[in-house]
């Protein structure tokens, strides 16, 4: 969608452009994917701008996967733990392809903005993390690539929530799969939908605002 592309551009560039500034180069390579086995949480519009641009066979594993995400966040989302559990599970991102992304030009925005210029083992689940550097958040990522992706989210969950009137987040595999499934644009009836698959609320569950 025009929104997306627009937003995805434009944090492209911005991230380009701070790198430079700072003379920083990111350590993130072709065939480094640890973070590719994370949970990744993006919007309905940024879900269905992704859609389109899948394979058949991204499709099919969209679709086995996303069940799976599903029934795991029913029985966990609760848990204050759940992304370091999920991320022990070491399930990869249904559209990692031969150690890349499937679908790099269309990545979420969140993917877009999780860099690091540290060694890429720190980024394996159980590492541990080297001492903070002034331009790193918590742990090992750039923290200023990290917020210009957060900014960008939140002016295309405003742009979300004038197109249908409230805003859904939700996990990147899972909503794909729900997207495919045919998921209700009224704000009740997604609720509904969410309610009764268990994935609604919580600590780490989907979220309707």
């Amino acid at each position: 969608m025009e929104a997306f592309e627009r937003e995805a551009g434009a944090l492209d560039e911005a991230i380009r452009d701070f790198l430079a500034w700072k003379g920083l180069g990111v350590s993130c390579r072709p065939g480094c994917f640890a973070c590719c086995h994370g949970w990744v949480t993006l919007s309905r519009l940024e879900a269905q701008a992704l859609l389109p641009h899948l394979t058949e066979a991204q499709r099919a594993r969209v679709r086995a996967e996303g069940a799976w995400r599903l029934a795991f966040l029913k029985e966990a989302k609760d848990n204050p733990r759940f992304p370091e559990r999920f991320f022990l599970q070491r399930r990869p991102c249904p559209l990692l392809e031969g150690g890349l992304c499937g679908v790099y030009a269309h990545r979420p925005l969140a993917c877009r903005g999780l860099l690091t210029d540290e060694d890429p083992r720190y980024c394996e689940p159980g590492n541990p993390h080297p001492a903070p550097k002034p331009h790193h958040g918590p742990g090992h990522h750039l923290r200023v690539p990290h917020r210009m992706a957060r900014m960008a989210m939140e002016r295309l969950w405003e742009e979300e929530r004038r197109r249908y009137g409230f805003l859904l987040l939700g996990e990147l595999a899972s909503l794909l799969y729900l997207l495919e499934e045919g998921l209700p644009t009224s704000r009740e009836e997604a609720e509904d939908r969410l309610e009764a698959l268990g994935v609604l609320g919580g600590r780490f569950g989907y979220q309707v605002v």
